[in-house]
């Protein structure tokens, strides 16, 4: 009868809403006006819906899925798009101040009738909504749904600029995720779509993401001289949107292969840029605030060469704009960098504050470099201080981070210090199989600042063995000895130095012992590393000195 044909096309209504669907935007899709409340409560009867909610919204819901997939099926193709169409209109017009809480339900509403343009708008408002709330796969999906819509669309300037702006949005998230397999494609279409565009500011943002994708994903040395000549000419114009992006990619392959004094050449400008300008607390679509990140950069790297006094200004400035900031990203990413500092130092105490600090900021934000690498470093710091099985535990745990995370960049990090760890406790099987994971995966990786480590640890394995064999221990501690001096990078050679003369101490040969023992010494007083000042004179006063 007629109350029958009522409550069918009232449920076909319904189940194109949803599940779940709220009364007042079925009574703006559906025509029936007059007969939504009878048909609503014979469903009810039929105990096909159930009454959801009462407050704020009248909501009701299907009592089972397959019976809102049946009554969805039955409503022919065109028919289903109309009514998703109306959907979308009736959310709008009824909700106009509520807008964001229905993003998601707008974008597929939109995205399966007619209105492609609305879709990929939602769908861009979805990911940045997800990404707010630190959902970092959801934002990335919604991205990529944006972008398939845009491509049902026809092919217009307009259409490629909103093309470039989801790409850069999807940036973000790419960057957290350790860049998903089909990132380079993507990296790749935003950097030919800025070039048709004629736009040099995306052009530029690009070419940072690609040089941040290859620091991630392999070597590529010929992608560092394209980003150095595209750093070069963004300099020429003293434009900070195209230094920023080409900088820190630049900077992100230098830190990979060991170049930090390149590093700290180039970013003092660059923050100087940032300070005359009044950009300091800008993002520039990126992940972290940039001018904290290249402080914290910087000062990484000025420590790394020796230069700590100077590096710690670096840190002060990237501590105090990420704190005034408030961003969790860039505070995880700062301290993690601070906490490097004070390792390469040996002050082991601030050391251990900061990549406390980085944990806890990078865990509530899911930021997984930094966690798997803070938990490693930290768990490194844990041998020193005569607790290694705390520390092997830290260090498998950032290892399981960044193998679940799926990036590479720095993997050789968690076996180096496992070897270091398993030395530390006498067990030199387990340290020799550990470095030689670290050593293959640095060269894999061209991460020379770990190979040259982990050439230092090779030997230092070799001369501690239960048979000791010294000539091809001091071979592989020349080895690494030779990859940092050439890298500049002064503290990590000082300690190849120490651990050289701590060989040739076991070894019996006391004139090298002293030669470079006090070479070390005076290298690890002229940096202030009392750590390490402390045990050179340890071993020069073992022998007499």
């Amino acid at each position: 009868d007629g109350l029958e044909r009522d409550m069918k096309r009232i449920i076909q209504e319904a189940s194109v809403i949803g599940r779940a669907f709220l009364y007042e935007i079925l009574k703006r899709v559906t025509e029936l006006k007059d007969m939504i409340d009878k048909s609503l409560s014979g469903l009810e009867r039929l105990e096909l819906i159930r009454t959801r909610t009462i407050q704020p919204d009248l909501e009701y819901i299907f009592k089972h899925a397959l019976t809102q997939e049946v009554a969805y099926n039955s409503l022919l193709l065109k028919r289903r798009k109309e009514i998703h169409e109306r959907i979308g209109k009736a959310i709008e017009e009824l909700y106009p101040e509520r807008l964001e809480e229905f993003y998601e339900m707008l974008a597929y509403h939109y995205a399966r009738g007619e209105g492609l343009e609305k879709a990929s708008q939602y769908l861009k408002l979805s990911g940045n909504k997800a990404a707010r709330n630190h959902s970092i796969w959801e934002a990335y999906g919604f991205y990529k749904e944006a972008l398939a819509t845009l491509l049902r669309l026809p092919e217009t300037v307009a259409n490629k600029k909103e093309k470039v702006e989801v790409l850069v949005l999807m940036t973000g998230p790419m960057q957290l995720l350790g860049f998903p397999e089909e990132s380079l494609g993507m990296l790749q279409e935003g950097e030919n779509l800025s070039m048709d565009l004629g736009d040099n500011r995306t052009l530029a943002f690009f070419q940072g993401r690609l040089g941040a994708y290859y620091a991630y994903r392999g070597t590529h040395l010929v992608r560092v001289k394209y980003l150095e000549e595209a750093f070069e000419e963004s300099r020429k114009s003293q434009d900070i949107d195209l230094i920023v992006p080409t900088a820190q990619g630049l900077c992100l392959n230098y830190i990979r292969t060991g170049h930090y004094s390149k590093v700290a050449d180039i970013i003092p400008d660059v923050l100087e840029l940032f300070e005359k300008n009044g950009r300091e607390s800008d993002f520039f679509a990126n992940v972290v605030n940039p001018y904290s990140s290249l402080c914290a950069f910087c000062g990484m790297s000025m420590g790394y060469l020796g230069n700590f006094n100077e590096g710690r200004i670096f840190f002060e400035k990237g501590l105090r704009y990420a704190a005034q900031i408030g961003d969790l990203r860039t505070l995880g990413l700062v301290e993690l960098n601070y906490g490097l500092f004070f390792h390469t130092k040996g002050d082991w105490k601030p050391a251990m504050e900061h990549f406390q600090n980085s944990i806890k900021y990078s865990e509530k934000v899911k930021f997984l470099a930094p966690l798997a690498w803070s938990w490693s470093y930290l768990g490194n710091l844990y041998s020193y201080l005569e607790d290694p099985e705390t520390g092997r535990r830290y260090v498998e745990k950032g290892l399981k981070i960044q193998q679940d995370g799926g990036f590479e960049w720095f993997l050789s990090f968690h076996p180096f210090f496992l070897g270091d760890i398993h030395l530390h406790r006498g067990d030199i099987k387990n340290a020799r199989s550990s470095v030689d994971e670290a050593l293959r995966l640095s060269q894999k990786n061209n991460e020379k600042l770990m190979e040259g480590r982990s050439w230092i640890l090779l030997g230092r394995i070799m001369g501690l063995a239960e048979t000791p064999q010294t000539n091809r221990a001091k071979e592989y501690l020349l080895q690494g000895m030779k990859i940092l001096d050439e890298l500049k990078l002064k503290p990590d050679y000082a300690l190849g130095c120490f651990y050289l003369g701590d060989l040739y101490t076991n070894a019996g040969q006391k004139k090298k012992a002293l030669e470079n023992l006090k070479k070390a010494k005076t290298m690890f007083q002229e940096m202030g590393m009392d750590y390490w000042l402390g045990r050179a004179r340890e071993l020069l006063e073992s022998l007499g000195a």
